[in-house]
């Protein structure tokens, strides 16, 4: 895909595998951070990541990619790039999933172009992708829909399409079928909840079902006893998958421990979703040393 796919390889310099590792709490940020993308987004890639069983330091080998019944998926896996040893990084994974959800309609055409051809499309090359495409058709089928495709799009008579060509013949299709083919989402519409939904999914008075979800109460009292027992809430925050450069954006903000401590729980809130967030801050915690204040809130939640 050439310099269509150039954010592929940019994520302003930074190495994630060489800086953490899906064993620690600050994977998922680390890869929102650098690959510009929202926490759930992130948490949605790594869940259909895992399905591929990553191996210890959150890889793939490319193979694992490859499509015996897909051939034009396969030369888009060409496309991305691998390390020595032929594995896909997570980072990388992300940035090419980025790059499908972000790209604009004429970025993702002329991607797809590069993807088809080196060069330009000759009868020839049309010939071999629609062999591909039609693996059933007959020699003079596909000979035929060569033809009819070269008459349709090379209207200067070169031969051949070359990328303008074809960006132009897309354009031309109606623009609701190639909207719903090239349109990309990370996160399925049906998943993302509504105002409506959520005023649904949190009533005034929660179901034991609802308790996942913290109140403000909770983060409140969270931040008063850590403030009170002089507690490390960066270790608390570290553990809840948030960086030393979000800290200091919470102290720049305040002036009192408390509340920057209150200002870090409510963002941590707001980026993990709503499944288990109670579980969530209670192994936080713990892992932080402050499996006594946990217990002191949260003991009637169960």
């Amino acid at each position: 895909m050439g310099i269509y796919g150039s954010t592929f390889y940019n994520s302003g310099g930074q190495i994630i595998v060489d800086m953490t590792d899906p064993s620690r709490p600050n994977w998922i940020t680390a890869h929102a951070d650098a690959c510009k993308m929202t926490i759930p987004e992130v948490q949605r890639c790594w869940s259909r990541f895992l399905m591929l069983h990553p191996v210890e330091h959150g890889n793939l080998p490319r193979c694992c990619f490859l499509n015996s019944k897909n051939p034009f998926a396969n030369k888009m896996l060409a496309h991305i790039p691998v390390t020595d040893d032929e594995q896909v990084t997570f980072q990388t994974y992300c940035n090419a999933v980025s790059w499908l959800s972000k790209a604009s309609l004429e970025t993702k055409l002329r991607g797809i172009y590069q993807i088809l051809t080196s060069d330009t499309l000759t009868k020839k090359v049309l010939q071999t992708l629609l062999h591909d495409l039609y693996p059933a058709g007959s020699s003079p089928d596909i000979d035929a829909l060569s033809n009819l495709l070269l008459a349709e799009i090379d209207r200067e008579n070169q031969g051949s399409i070359d990328e303008d060509q074809f960006v132009a013949w897309v354009h031309s299709l109606p623009e609701d079928v190639t909207t719903s083919v090239l349109q990309f989402t990370i996160i399925p519409s049906d998943m993302v909840p509504t105002a409506e939904t959520q005023h649904i999914l949190l009533p005034r008075d929660p179901t034991p079902e609802d308790r996942r979800w913290l109140t403000d109460e909770q983060l409140l009292r969270v931040a008063n006893d850590m403030s009170k027992k002089r507690r490390d809430w960066k270790l608390l925050a570290n553990n809840l998958g948030l960086l030393e450069n979000n800290c200091l954006s919470f102290e720049k903000q305040h002036r009192e421990t408390k509340d920057q401590m209150l200002e870090m729980l409510r963002t941590w809130r707001k980026t993990t979703g709503q499944n288990n967030q109670i579980q969530s801050l209670q192994e936080a915690l713990r892992q932080s040393g402050n499996t006594d204040i946990c217990n002191e809130i949260f003991h009637l939640s169960f």
